[in-house]
């Protein structure tokens, strides 16, 4: 998708939008001017002229209420439209306090507008007779009102703007321009592919050290680009967490890893278990346990074939929400791992407190623990401390016959790499088997 898919152009007096309009996006104006204005009894009030870098339409987007005023293109306007949607899907993530701010600053917004259609209606026209002193006590009240409404407007610019951004004719600035039409462009193309069935799941087996039998997989999402190219997740999967997509994704790459597993379960008697990645932005949805349990009771897998992967900086943000979470999603008899332990800062005294299953050793020490002595004493170790605890081992990246040899001597359980094979789509890993 190219980014000028985002911009709409509007020639000299087009409208935008009109008063009474249901909100379908808001705009960024990146050149031009528009001209906001309110009609009452025949009467038009010119609210606000706005140019480069200002935003409008943005409160129907917001309280889900009929435009209140009208858009009208003062010249040759163009603008980046940021659709409905998008708009929808920050508010229902965003902090609570956010959410509440938001409210706020609407219902001020609408305050003030019913305060001024107020006080136009009693200088309509239509009405009787209105005395010289009403007249004026309303042109009073209107720029009272129309002055508190700009103040409102220079401090929410002021509360937007940063310093680090550069200083340009907009109230946002360049920089934030730039950001956010990347950003909903970025957006627009990962939904886009997720409703084509762009993406597709790769599975890379997890093989018992001792006998050299695959046991399971692990699922991982590609992306099969229009351009024809397979593209590896760490070339999106930030951009769907930043985009709040990786809700969705996550839950068909859940319920693709469990037919998957379902069909392992039909074809080969030994029993082969399946392992999904869950990121921490999935953690923060409130049905992310009854959705989890529903795709595995739908698809017909045994639970305890079912394995979810939890990294071990998702710990550290907030280690009590996430407790409770994992302990949650242990009672649907799905296993537990804690994935790449060793690279962040988890604290050894409170690991004990999750419920894993399995310990995956990371690739970082695996990869050197042949060369490097302290790799292979943090590995040594943390194969200890995972026995300890009760948990079994997965050692990831395993590249050689002697590092499945030293893992062995460990008494570490599975192992993962090149050396046994890539991910790969379903019916390769099938003939694998």
């Amino acid at each position: 998708m190219d980014l000028r898919d985002l911009t709409t152009h509007f020639e000299e007096n087009d409208f935008l939008f009109e008063e009474g309009d249901t909100g379908d996006c808001a705009y960024i104006i990146e050149s031009g001017s528009v001209e906001l204005s309110i009609d009452k009894g025949g009467r038009i009030l010119v609210i606000a002229t706005l140019g480069e870098g200002d935003v409008l339409g943005e409160m129907a987007l917001i309280d889900k209420c009929p435009r209140t005023a009208t858009a009208r293109a003062m010249e040759e306007t163009n603008t980046i439209a940021i659709p409905l949607d998008y708009i929808e899907q920050k508010i229902d993530t965003a902090d609570p306090t956010v959410r509440l701010f938001l409210r706020l600053v609407m219902e001020r917004y609408r305050d003030i507008h019913a305060r001024l259609s107020h006080v136009l209606e009693s200088m309509s026209p239509s009405r009787e007779k209105t005395s010289k002193d009403k007249i004026n006590s309303a042109s009073g009240e209107i720029e009272n009102i129309m002055t508190q409404y700009m103040d409102m407007q220079k401090r929410i610019n002021s509360a937007l703007s940063l310093s680090t951004f550069k200083a340009t004719k907009s109230s946002l600035g360049e920089e934030t321009i730039k950001s956010t039409r990347k950003l909903v462009t970025e957006e627009k193309i990962l939904k886009a592919a997720l409703e084509n069935e762009e993406f597709c799941v790769h599975y890379q087996p997890i093989v018992e050290l001792e006998s050299g039998k695959t046991v399971g997989c692990e699922a991982l999402v590609r992306w099969n680009h229009p351009s024809g190219k397979l593209i590896l997740p760490s070339k999106f999967i930030k951009k769907a967490e930043v985009s709040g997509l990786i809700i969705d994704l996550g839950y068909w790459i859940a319920e693709r890893a469990c037919q998957f597993q379902a069909r392992l379960s039909r074809e080969f008697e030994q029993p082969l278990f399946v392992t999904i990645n869950l990121s921490g932005k999935q953690f923060d949805d409130i049905s992310l346990i009854k959705t989890l349990s529903d795709i595995m009771d739908k698809t017909g897998v045994d639970h305890e074939r079912i394995k979810f992967e939890i990294t071990e900086s998702l710990l550290l943000d907030n280690p009590e929400i996430a407790g409770k979470t994992l302990h949650r999603l242990k009672e649907t008899k799905a296993k537990l791992a804690i994935d790449d332990f060793g690279t962040g800062y988890s604290s050894f005294s409170y690991l004990h407190q999750f419920p894993f299953d399995t310990m995956k050793i990371d690739r970082s020490f695996i990869g050197t623990m042949l060369q490097d002595n302290k790799s292979n004493e943090i590995t040594k170790s943390l194969v200890n401390l995972s026995h300890d605890l009760g948990m079994n081992v997965v050692a990831e990246g395993i590249g050689s016959g002697p590092e499945v040899e030293l893992l062995r001597g460990y008494q570490a359980e599975f192992g993962q790499g090149f050396y046994y094979s890539k991910a790969v789509a379903e019916d390769a890993f099938i003939k694998l088997l």
